[in-house]
């Protein structure tokens, strides 16, 4: 009897990929995103892509498998498809819902609430930072807390205080984050949002 195997789609991981680098302003981009668009923009041109191999190399006439992405061995002769804020940020919550997230908190605790997470740079809803979009996109690129304290140029103090967070949670302390004014109603989102970046190698 016959078996059919149905190969994985690979809509999911693009739609991750789209998502992360459509939502990066242009003055804060770190991802060249007209390259990630290459194998779309393929399409459109009637230059297919076949459906088991749908991401394009940028500047490239060959295609490749979902699977091949950050895979540690290039496929792209440039290597683009193991770009490592790529791959990072593919692991990652997509940029806009980190943002939005971010956001929801300073809208609930006030534009300096972030401090308590961030430090001092952190006040007037992230302005010092760069902003809301910067710090989200430095939360999906950054490989480490250490890249992305160097990403934010935040101080060591700070970043120490980032780390004794991002552990608690790891050790499953909620009291460090309800010593942070973290409402009840929100512990569950707060503790899913860290523990995505830990499960990811935030603390590596």
């Amino acid at each position: 009897m016959a078996q059919l195997t149905l190969a994985p789609q690979p809509i999911a991981v693009i739609t991750i990929l789209i998502t992360v680098c459509a939502t990066i302003p242009y003055p804060v981009m770190a991802l060249d995103l007209s390259r990630l668009y290459g194998h779309i923009n393929s399409k459109r041109n009637g230059d297919l892509c076949h459906p088991y191999e749908p991401f394009k190399c940028p500047g490239e006439p060959h295609c490749i498998s979902i699977q091949y992405l950050c895979d540690g061995a290039p496929d792209c002769s440039d290597g683009y498809d193991e770009d490592s804020r790529l791959c990072t940020a593919a692991k990652r919550p997509p940029v806009e819902e980190t943002g939005s997230f971010l956001k929801s908190l300073l809208a609930s605790h006030g534009p300096n609430y972030l401090e308590k997470l961030f430090g001092n740079k952190a006040r007037d809803a992230l302005q010092p930072l760069g902003g809301v979009d910067k710090v989200a996109i430095a939360l999906s690129e950054s490989q480490t807390i250490e890249d992305f304290g160097a990403a934010l140029h935040l101080l060591r103090g700070d970043l120490e205080h980032l780390r004794s967070v991002f552990m608690a949670v790891e050790n499953g302390d909620l009291g460090m984050l309800k010593s942070l004014g973290i409402k009840d109603s929100e512990l569950g989102d707060v503790k899913f949002f860290l523990e995505k970046l830990v499960n990811t190698g935030f603390l590596d």
